[in-house]
């Protein structure tokens, strides 16, 4: 998995950075399960907020294609270049709300609340900040603090869906271990490098 600020453009006035998200499965590993997920998203650089994001799946034989279009100000977003699905505030996607947590101030216990929008509606997640804990990955050891997304129902993070980030308790706040729930079984992410 290979998380990146690729560099900044321009869109519509507003200078956005351009974010990537790429999931690949060893291919030595591919008969048993395969997996190629990438996800592409320009956001605002002031507020992190999605002007554009593209995702293409492929899991196994599950493969999905979305396009959004956020339109913050009017309300909407547009999915697929067609369908227009109407918001009640600016939301984030499911990539840049990683980056916007890493702004925020965490602290143990505490919730924080963010309005994401994934398929075709609009959730409201529940980021609860968990303990300072000690990580193990192939760059050392980090002082980590535990967030979980967290949705009612079947929402994003809901039933049957689920997610950790530990963020280093610093003012780097690099996410050095992320666990998910996918549809084949749950995968975790340690940190291997980081690029300046």
């Amino acid at each position: 998995m290979v998380l990146e600020i690729v560099d900044t453009v321009t869109i519509d006035r507003s200078l956005c950075y351009t974010i990537s998200s790429r999931l690949n499965s060893n291919p030595a590993l591919n008969f048993i399960f395969s997996l190629n997920d990438t996800i592409s998203v320009f956001t605002t650089v002031n507020e992190l907020l999605p002007v554009s994001y593209e995702k293409r799946t492929h899991e196994g034989k599950y493969t999905e294609y979305q396009k959004l279009h956020f339109f913050h100000d009017s309300l909407f977003v547009r999915v697929n270049d067609s369908v227009k699905m109407a918001i009640t505030e600016p939301v984030r996607d499911l990539l840049s709300f990683w980056y916007c947590l890493r702004r925020m101030s965490l602290i143990e216990d505490d919730t924080i609340k963010l309005a994401i929008f994934d398929g075709k509606q609009q959730h409201t997640i529940e980021c609860i900040v968990g303990k300072i804990e000690v990580v193990k990955t192939p760059l050392g050891k980090f002082s980590a603090i535990r967030v979980t997304p967290k949705t009612k129902g079947k929402g994003v993070f809901g039933s049957g869906g689920s997610m950790d980030i530990w963020y280093t308790d610093d003012n780097n706040r690099f996410p050095v271990q992320i666990r998910t729930k996918l549809k084949f079984g749950t995968v975790t992410f340690k940190i291997a490098g980081v690029n300046h």
